[in-house]
């Protein structure tokens, strides 16, 4: 096996890859979820997606060729406003990781929806690269993935988190309150 093949068929790769596509999975079926039973099941789909996405190798890209969007514009919004309608009023969040939040007099608000929409487009464009089967395709996916999770999408990503977490726990205190 040449360096190319271990890092596409590496352990960490292959971990990546089945918790990425469990990610796709899950957000495709958003619709069949309750709001809270959404929330748990991403609560503890994140943390591992971010902590896989971490673990993934480093190399120098074998193409100067730009990878495959699978993900259209259309496909993107149909997951954007399927969680939006299961979130609901939930769904914005103040962000205070807004590079353009020092020059700003107001709060920067965010979308869950179109954060995890985001997520998903990235994740989802590695997944169907990746199940094409073609090594030197694989190996750029991985580097791709890596670098968009470096610079967006894992800031995204612990973002969400956070607005989901004040979502459970906070929503749980003001039902508290309202008995």
């Amino acid at each position: 096996m040449n360096s190319k093949e271990d890092i596409v068929f590496s352990r960490n790769t292959v971990e990546f890859v089945t918790v990425a596509a469990e990610y796709c999975a899950y957000i495709e079926k958003a619709n069949e979820h309750s709001r809270k039973e959404f929330i748990d099941t991403l609560l503890k789909l994140l943390p591992l997606l971010y902590l896989k996405a971490q673990m993934l190798p480093e190399d120098e890209r074998l193409s100067d060729e730009d990878l495959e969007d699978f993900v259209t514009e259309d496909s993107y919004e149909v997951i954007r406003m399927t969680i939006f309608d299961l979130l609901a009023e939930k769904d914005s969040y103040l962000d205070v990781f807004v590079a353009d939040m020092k020059y700003s007099d107001t709060p920067v608000t965010k979308s869950i929806s179109e954060d995890l929409a985001d997520i998903y487009q990235d994740v989802k464009n590695f997944v169907c690269l990746f199940r094409l089967g073609i090594n030197e395709t694989m190996h750029d996916a991985i580097l791709e993935c890596t670098s968009h999770f470096r610079q967006y999408w894992g800031q995204t990503l612990v973002n969400t988190m956070r607005a989901l977490h004040d979502i459970k726990y906070n929503t749980i205190d003001e039902e508290e309150e309202e008995k």
